[in-house]
């Protein structure tokens, strides 16, 4: 049993990101902890795993957390991982560059087991998770979703009695969100007991008894699951979208002059099977208009956005720019017209302030400035996007929805022709949709684009007037989003459309 009694957690802020929070998880138990982003899910999360206070320095913790009526601090560090299995929401944090094989095999190796029982069980692991094509490749060269799925099967590597998961459908394409619900049913005799933090719960309602509403470091008490999804009201208070809600289209765009231009794109990088990752990839992006881009995890979505980027260089084809040839262009260059905001923000941060940050991205450079104007700019950016007093802060001790609401700010202040979003950590969150809806809306309405990378389809299908889906390195369907749906393509896929309804 774990047992979480009046659980406080501060890290030196005039609010707690934990607040009192209690929580009893009994064999067999699975609870789902659903909250806006910045909630106190992950710092709940760390502490009920033991990470805090044992690995993460906080300014003050108080409460107790307990496993099997023991305290956690009386267990050694050995002792303790031995008995958690844990997936990061911030995966950077415990992800190295090994093989896919060494990483699942790493937790049995640490504890001694014999090379044949090690060998078999990461091949039963690959098996099950529908990871045995990823063998032989180095992790740091997965997709983020392929990433995800190679460390939950690291977490799983020795049965643990408690597995903590947070945000683990962040980056899961639909068949591999399916995979990873049916891997925790299969698994629930065998693991006593769950706990995890996400914001999109429809996935997870199957594997869960449970479901703890929190908000502002607070946590409600659990309810049984079918209850929760009785209305909305719950949800809405703790700040994020129901998982059954009327749902309403963004008007369609037709796409003005051509501002993002690709064009017969194949790639040097190739597959296990020297198939290139891309090849022909051809389609535009217009003045106005939002595209989205779905495909499979590991169909190459990150390899286009690196080669647009000029991160990657282009076997073949090419990219335009407003109509002027990028390929001579340096990445530098190439970034004062597209706008990128990626997943992980803290790979793109760079300065020690925000208002810096914000200042790097107007003008190229760090350096103070007298310019009053300027200074006034940055202030009025940083207030639309709910940052106004976070101008002296450390980009770096933002929370995840603020460092992804920076880089929105960021773009927004430039005068990038187009942005691209890869897998935003906004769509779920109420007050993060309506930051990244009003975004889009200015951003179309100066004549600029945009390109959305999503697994998330509900939000493909509100918010884009056109999608392309990228399978087998080359675009298969480009047309208006709601007719993606029912495409040929899309059926290729095998996964499921998005529920719609229209909003009252």
């Amino acid at each position: 049993m774990l047992e979480v009694d009046s659980l406080t957690v501060s890290f030196g802020s005039a609010t707690p990101a934990v607040e009192g929070a209690s929580l009893t998880l009994a064999e067999g138990d699975g609870l789902l902890v659903c909250g806006a982003t910045g909630a106190g899910k992950s710092t709940l999360l760390a502490a009920a795993a033991g990470l805090v206070p044992r690995l993460v320095r906080q300014a003050a913790f108080s409460g107790s957390v307990r496993l099997d009526d023991r305290p956690l601090a009386d267990r050694t560090t050995a002792e303790l991982f031995a008995q958690m299995g844990i997936v990061l929401q911030n995966l950077d944090d415990q992800l190295w560059d090994l093989g896919v094989e060494d990483l699942i095999a790493f937790p049995l190796e640490n504890r001694g087991g014999e090379r044949e029982a090690i060998r078999a069980r990461v091949s039963e692991l690959l098996l099950a998770l529908g990871l045995d094509g990823l063998r032989g490749r180095r992790v740091l060269t997965l997709s983020g979703g392929e990433r995800r799925m190679v460390a939950l099967a690291a977490s799983l590597a020795l049965v643990p009695r408690l597995l903590v998961l947070d945000e683990p459908t962040t980056g899961l394409d639909p068949a591999a969100r399916l995979r990873l619900v049916e891997t925790l049913s299969r698994l629930r005799n065998a693991i006593p007991m769950l706990l995890i933090a996400e914001q999109d719960a429809a996935p997870l309602l199957g594997v869960a008894s449970r479901i703890a509403f929190m908000h502002d470091a607070v946590l409600a008490d659990g309810v049984a699951t079918a209850g929760a999804m009785q209305g909305d009201r719950a949800w809405l208070e703790a700040g994020v979208l129901p998982p059954r809600r009327p749902r309403h289209r963004r008007a369609a765009c037709t796409g003005g002059r051509t501002l993002l231009g690709v064009a017969g794109l194949r790639t040097a990088r190739a597959r296990g099977d020297g198939a290139p990752v891309l090849r022909d990839v051809a389609f535009e992006v217009g003045a106005g208009e939002v595209v989205g881009l779905i495909g499979r995890n590991g169909a190459g979505k990150t390899t286009l956005v690196q080669t647009m980027l000029g991160l990657i260089k282009a076997a073949a084809g090419g990219v335009a720019l407003a109509g002027e040839d990028a390929a001579g262009w340096t990445p530098a260059r190439r970034a004062r017209r597209i706008g990128y905001v990626p997943q992980n923000m803290r790979r793109v941060l760079f300065n020690l302030t925000v208002r810096e940050e914000l200042l790097s991205a107007l003008t190229g450079s760090t350096r103070a400035t007298a310019d009053a104007a300027l200074a006034e700019r940055v202030q009025a950016v940083l207030a639309r996007y709910g940052l106004g007093a976070t101008g002296e802060a450390s980009p770096f001790g933002l929370s995840t929805r603020q460092q992804a609401l920076l880089g929105l700010a960021c773009v927004d202040c430039t005068s990038a022709d187009v942005a691209v979003l890869d897998e935003p950590l906004l769509a779920r969150d109420l007050e993060g949709r309506r930051m990244l809806e009003g975004f889009l809306d200015r951003l179309t309405a100066g004549g600029r684009g945009a390109m959305l990378i999503s697994h998330d389809l509900e939000l493909i299908d509100d918010v884009t007037d056109r999608t392309l889906i990228l399978d087998d390195g080359r675009i298969v369907f480009d047309g208006p989003t709601a007719q993606a749906w029912d495409s040929a393509a899309f059926a290729g896929l095998g996964w499921p459309a998005p529920h719609f309804a229209e909003a009252a």
